[in-house]
């Protein structure tokens, strides 16, 4: 096998080029190396027996780790509100006379359903 960077480089560095990524015969190079021809090393099923031995996962782990995504949802909910500016939020409702009750809620509903929504993706 040859060495790239022994056949292209200048000084001892690779060129501009083949660092760039449009350099044909890095590709080149690099596809051979990707290349994944060696044989399958057999460990006579000490891997599947490894992972047999495992305990399988339980539902009480699975309902510790819901109950903390969820707290860390609600966590996040509080630091985001403690930190929310709701007394100008106030003073400039009133002045345009927008609902304050119907925007305070939408936003806080539409956070929790965004925040629920990506711990229901991430159990998937």
């Amino acid at each position: 096998m040859v060495n790239f960077e022994q056949r292209n480089t200048k000084g001892g560095t690779l060129s501009d080029v083949a660092i760039e990524g449009k350099d044909p015969q890095f590709d080149a190079w690099l596809s051979e190396q990707l290349q994944f021809d060696e044989p399958y090393l057999d460990d006579d099923g000490f891997c599947e027996s490894v992972m047999a031995k495992l305990p399988a996962p339980s539902k009480q782990n699975e309902r510790r780790a819901s109950r903390v995504q969820y707290i860390a949802v609600l966590a996040a909910s509080g630091i985001v509100a403690w930190q929310f500016p709701f007394g100008e939020v106030l003073s400039e409702a009133a002045r345009q006379s927008i609902s304050l009750y119907s925007l305070v809620g939408v936003g806080m509903l539409s956070s929790l359903v965004v925040m629920a929504g990506g711990i229901f993706a991430a159990r998937r």
